[in-house]
């Protein structure tokens, strides 16, 4: 759990602080990094408790009136965490570890083709309400299916430029920046829906999609499924996705060259790190340091599993 986030959950800490207002964005900023480290490990549980924390600062500080500056901070982690509780269901579902809509507690999994036997008690309402995941047009599920993190932090961005972080206003950021054609008749099928009916539609849009320019990796994000299920889906009912052929043309970066020299840059920063004292570090500077330093050696060390995986 957040310790920082939990201590700016108690008014009377906040309370006694000599900078409530600081207080809580310093909590908020540091809270950022234990988001990253639940979802990395997908423990929804922490997830949903961190949002809960920030809810009640959140609330606290409107109430108190402590700064806009402090409330849009603990808007910004519920916003995250919000997103970060969709993508941990997704991932369930897909794991099925979470139910999927249709699926009852004890049913055999899949297609009947194995054992699996959904728990009776992993379900998305466990989580979150009905109304929170799908709001209205403005839920949490639209702030993760087919949403890129790109995508999403940009929207995130220009919501906290504008001074507004509601779930809405995040939302509709997200929907002008992926821009791209609506989908026809509004309707996009969950990604876990198995039915003929969402497979027929996945391939209207797949279709409708294409036809407007869009490559397979563009219409994996919308759908949300695989940029190779697409195609996959594509080359069975004979659809043309003439994006990917133009595509296919563009010079690609050079993977060896990008490695190498990442490779010697952190060859360099290691050996400049080790002169380094923490010792003589301002306390404050040296958290938002850390919290960036564990963000890019998570990104480095996915980076260096995949090149170890290649090796084998």
């Amino acid at each position: 759990m957040a310790p920082d986030l939990t201590l700016a959950a108690d008014p009377g800490v906040i309370e006694r602080s000599a900078d409530p207002a600081g207080f809580v964005v310093q909590a908020c900023e540091r809270a950022k990094a234990w988001l990253e480290e639940a979802l990395e490990h997908g423990e929804i549980e922490q997830i949903a408790e961190i949002k809960s924390q920030a809810e009640a600062v959140r609330v606290y500080t409107a109430q108190k009136q402590l700064g806009k500056d402090a409330q849009l901070a603990a808007a910004e982690i519920v916003r995250r965490a919000e997103r970060g509780i969709g993508l941990a269901i997704r991932r369930g579902q897909q794991d099925r570890q979470i139910r999927r809509r249709g699926d009852r507690a004890g049913q055999v999994g899949g297609n009947g083709d194995d054992n699996t036997i959904f728990p009776s008690k992993t379900g998305p309402a466990d989580y979150a309400s009905a109304g929170e995941l799908r709001g209205n047009g403005a839920g949490i599920y639209h702030l993760t299916d087919g949403v890129p993190e790109d995508d999403f932090e940009e929207a995130l961005a220009t919501a906290k430029a504008e001074r507004d972080l509601s779930r809405a206003n995040v939302v509709r950021k997200i929907r002008q920046r992926r821009g791209g054609p609506p989908a026809p008749g509004g309707q996009v099928p969950d990604p876990a829906e198995r039915s003929a009916q969402a497979a027929a539609r996945r391939r209207e849009l797949i279709g409708a999609f294409a036809a407007s320019g869009m490559s397979s990796h563009q219409i994996g994000q919308r759908l949300p499924i695989s940029e190779d299920r697409v195609r996959q889906i594509a080359r069975e009912h004979g659809i043309d996705i003439q994006a990917d052929a133009v595509l296919g043309r563009t010079r690609r970066p050079d993977s060896a060259r990008i490695v190498r020299e990442t490779a010697h840059a952190l060859e360099g920063l290691a050996l400049g790190v080790e002169l380094a004292d923490p010792a003589g570090l301002d306390p404050a500077q040296a958290a938002d340091w850390a919290a960036s330093i564990t963000r890019s050696i998570r990104a480095l060390s996915t980076f260096a599993r995949q090149l170890k995986e290649q090796t084998r």
